[in-house]
């Protein structure tokens, strides 16, 4: 009869120590974006709360951004971006403008750009929400690889490209 009670005994204790890991392994960059991606592409996404999300995402690329050059600049754009999301309006050009030179400073220079299947109307197609949703998922999903490939650098430009794409009006 004490050997099952022991058993039982040591089998919760592993469980209670094993778990805090294992929360741990939930909560990280990658469990992060992870996370917002899984909620964006859900089929009843609604936008409520992005602002939040956009915030976290701009905290995992503050988190993966290796330490170069051009890191102490990264970090003050995007400070004054989270800032600002609570003083001004997400679609603000200024805030687009801030995180513009944050891409550019881990993409080698290069400008952010709408992407080319965005930039067109197609015929017969309303907004193309659909389409921005499906390209925000792919630029999520690239993070993810990227950030498992040690590539921490590019991951942090297509997180803030993922957030650019977000605040960017599209014409429908």
């Amino acid at each position: 009869m004490k050997k099952p009670v022991l058993i039982a005994a040591v089998a919760a204790a592993v469980l209670l120590t094993a778990s805090p890991l294992l929360r741990g392994s939930e909560t990280g960059p990658e469990a992060t974006v992870a996370k917002i991606r899984d909620r964006i592409l859900a089929p009843d996404f609604k936008p409520d709360g992005i602002e939040k999300d956009l915030i976290e995402i701009l905290n995992v690329s503050l988190a993966i951004l290796p330490e170069k050059e051009y890191a102490e600049e990264f970090r003050s754009k995007i400070a004054w971006v989270k800032d600002s999301f609570a003083d001004e309006h997400l679609f603000a050009d200024k805030i687009r403008q801030y995180l513009g030179i944050a891409y550019a400073l881990v993409s080698d220079g290069t400008s952010w750009r709408l992407p080319e299947e965005l930039q067109r109307p197609y015929p017969g197609e309303p907004a193309s929400i659909k389409r921005a949703t499906a390209v925000c998922g792919r630029l999520l999903e690239s993070a993810l690889a990227e950030m498992k490939a040690g590539n921490n650098e590019k991951a942090a430009g297509c997180l803030i490209g993922f957030v650019l794409l977000v605040i960017t009006p599209i014409e429908a």
